[in-house]
């Protein structure tokens, strides 16, 4: 086994200048989480510690998908350290989605665990833009229709990925989604809205007094890759959670 998730032997760094130069020498790596990750200390140490626990359960492509894809994978590993903190029967076979709950019983659960992208299409999320001094500050509004494409690309990509091998398990299958890597603050957990079709939050002012209304409903978004997505989640089965 290896001790650390990080195979390359980077050494700790402590400016961002220090940090660019090398991430110049692995262009092919993921540099804000694999290269940054594995050159602070803190942060190498905390993942490390969570590899400990998780490697009996990592497929054999784990440590070198890590390298490109650091994000999704630290997601998987986090998920599978939490599920085994809490004293569940968890297995991994390589086979279906990345775990098995009570594997063989009749309260099997499956999941499985993915996270968000930015995306490179026209419709990806722009990185946020932060202001460094007063004259610097701008008015931008928040990009919730590229961030919800993203979420039901995600979802609707996972679902029928494993949607022959989970109907023929007929037992729950839990999608659980890490929406990080998209940036920006939700006001409602934004699955929320991909999940419902809700839009934004509502007041009138009546008499001088304003009053909640509730939330818009929003069917569907425009976006600039097709001419229309829906919001209509018909594959979600009443035994099919997402996080």
């Amino acid at each position: 086994m290896n001790e650390s998730i990080f195979t390359d032997d980077f050494p700790e760094i402590s400016t961002d200048k220090e940090l660019q130069k090398i991430i110049m020498k692995f262009p092919e790596y993921d540099p804000y989480y694999y290269i940054a990750s594995g050159c602070i200390k803190e942060r190498k140490e905390m993942f490390n510690s969570l590899w400990q626990i998780y490697h009996p359960l990592a497929d054999k492509i784990f440590l070198s998908d890590c390298k490109k894809n650091f994000h999704q994978r630290a997601w998987e590993m986090y998920l599978g350290v939490a599920l085994i903190k809490n004293g569940l029967d968890i297995s991994s076979s390589g086979k279906g989605p990345d775990f098995v709950v009570n594997k063989g019983k009749e309260n099997e659960i499956f999941i499985e665990a993915t996270a968000c992208k930015r995306g490179d299409t026209k419709d990806a999320v722009p990185e946020e833009y932060f202001a460094e001094k007063p004259e610097e500050i701008r008015v931008l509004d928040v990009p919730y229709d590229r961030m919800l494409i993203r979420l039901t690309n995600s979802l609707d990509y996972k679902y029928k990925k494993y949607k022959d091998f989970i109907e023929k398990k007929e037992k729950p299958y839990i999608i659980a989604i890490n929406r990080a890597g998209l940036g920006y603050i939700d006001d409602i957990p934004l699955i929320l809205k991909c999940l419902f079709g809700l839009g934004f939050q509502s007041f009138k002012i009546i008499n001088g007094k304003l009053f909640n209304v509730g939330w818009e409903r929003k069917k569907q978004f425009l976006k600039k890759t097709v001419q229309r997505s829906q919001f209509h989640f018909h594959f979600l089965r009443k035994e099919t959670i997402i996080l």
